[in-house]
Formats: structure tokens, sequence, C-alpha cells
């Protein structure tokens, strides 16, 4: 480029020189033959010097702006993998936090199974003494009534004697009501506790 504007420059100063010479009244000095072509020859040197010297300017530009674009291209791109990650690494962490909330909960709801069920254990061994106080309690009675009927027939009148054996009757009676109510309250929460194992 700066031959270039050499070239130029030395055609324009060749040029103002002619014109100061017509200015002056002064003709340039003829040339001979020769020397007109070997100048006609130099300037279409220069001329085919000039346009490949652009040519290659153009395909350097035009290179730089391939160059460019795919540059642009690529940053581009670049963005977008950042967001991408970004948004990425945010899906990441809300599902680790769904994830770290949903074990907590089922901590605290193993905490309160493990409570309930100890409770519910409690409660059944504190039937199965009251069931065994019953029963207990209940032999006792049917053996107390046994020996007292027996007795009674030997020492009272007829009319007394039944009169207590019905109120012993009736007294065993309500025993064994309370006494398969416990038990039915006893097995249900023995399958209640059961299933609670079983989930």
């Amino acid at each position: 480029m700066e031959e270039l504007a050499e070239d130029d420059i030395d055609i324009l100063n060749h040029e103002k020189a002619d014109n100061y010479q017509r200015q002056d009244g002064q003709f340039p000095i003829p040339v001979s033959s020769e020397e007109s072509v070997a100048s006609h020859f130099a300037l279409v040197t220069a001329y085919e010097d000039i346009k490949k010297r652009l040519k290659e300017t153009e395909r350097e530009n035009s290179f730089l702006k391939k160059r460019v674009r795919l540059l642009e291209e690529k940053l581009l791109e670049s963005h977008l993998e950042e967001e991408a990650s970004s948004v990425g690494r945010e899906q990441v962490n809300k599902a680790y936090q769904a994830y770290r909330e949903s074990c907590i909960e089922r901590d605290n709801l193993k905490s309160q199974l493990d409570k309930t069920m100890k409770e519910n254990m409690e409660y059944v061994k504190i039937l199965n003494e009251q069931l065994q106080s019953k029963e207990v309690e209940l032999l006792q009675l049917r053996t107390e009534v046994e020996t007292q009927q027996v007795m009674k027939s030997f020492n009272s009148n007829p009319s007394n004697w039944e009169i207590d054996k019905l109120n012993s009757e009736l007294k065993l009676h309500n025993l064994e009501l309370d006494l398969e109510k416990l038990r039915e309250e006893c097995n249900h929460l023995r399958k209640e506790l059961q299933k609670s194992v079983r989930k």
C-alpha cells in the first residue's frame, strides 16, 4: 500500500510540473518515441500492480470479515452455553433442595411412626396385663361362686340360695363381658400395630 501511494504521488507531481510549465508559457521538452513507450509501459505496469494489490487487499478483507463472523458466532455460542450451564446448575440446586426436604420429611415421618409404634406396643402390653388380671379375677370369682354355692346349699334355705346364685351368676356374666371387650380391644390394637410395621 505504501508503494502504491508513492506511485500515485509521483504521477501527481509529474502532472503538477507539466501544469506549471504550461502556466509559465513553457512547453515540455519533446521526448523520443522510446522514452514515451518506456513511460507508458511503466504506467501500465504500475496500474497492473495497483490492481493486483487491490485484489489482494479485497481478499484479505474478505478473509478478515469471515474470521470476525466466526469469532462472533463462537462468542455467541459461548454465551449461550454459559446461560444453559447456569440454568442447569439452578435446576440441579432446585432438585437437590427438593430431595433434601423430602429426606427431612421422611425422617420426621419415620420418627413419628416409631414413636406411635412404641406407644402402641406399650398400650398393648398394658392391655395384656389387664387381660391376664381379668382372667385371673374371673377364675377366682368362679371358684368363689362354686364354693359359696356348695356351702350355701347346706346352710341356707332354698330361696336365699337361689338369690345368691343369681347374683353371683350376674356378677360373673358382667365380668365375662368386660373380659371379652378387653380381648377384642387388644386384638384390634395388635392388628393395627402389625399393619404399621408392614408399612
